[in-house]
């Protein structure tokens, strides 16, 4: 019996959904044992943000669509611009 690839640690959830749907758990674990339970999700912090309206409509339409919460919706949306422009300023730091 070979020993069981290490989990990555992951960014979101939707990124460990993402990894489980393409790859084969009996990879990664061997026993219920070697499954460490996460049960705690990562803290929160609750913001307050002010949108005009239509932007709110867009939002809440977008992810309607997609079968999101709009938060989640803008949660990835934040996370997926913010990855962007740091690996721009990375690009441009290391010239």
């Amino acid at each position: 019996m070979s020993k069981p690839l290490p989990l990555p640690d992951f960014v979101s959830e939707e990124e460990e959904i993402r990894f489980w749907d393409e790859h084969d758990p009996s990879d990664y674990v061997q026993e219920p044992a070697d499954i460490i339970l996460r049960l705690q999700k990562p803290k929160k912090r609750s913001v307050t943000m002010r949108l005009d309206e239509p932007l709110y409509q867009q939002l809440r339409s977008v992810a309607a669509r997609h079968g999101l919460p709009y938060q989640r919706l803008m949660r990835g949306l934040l996370r997926q611009s913010l990855t962007a422009l740091l690996a721009e300023e990375k690009r441009l730091a290391d010239g």
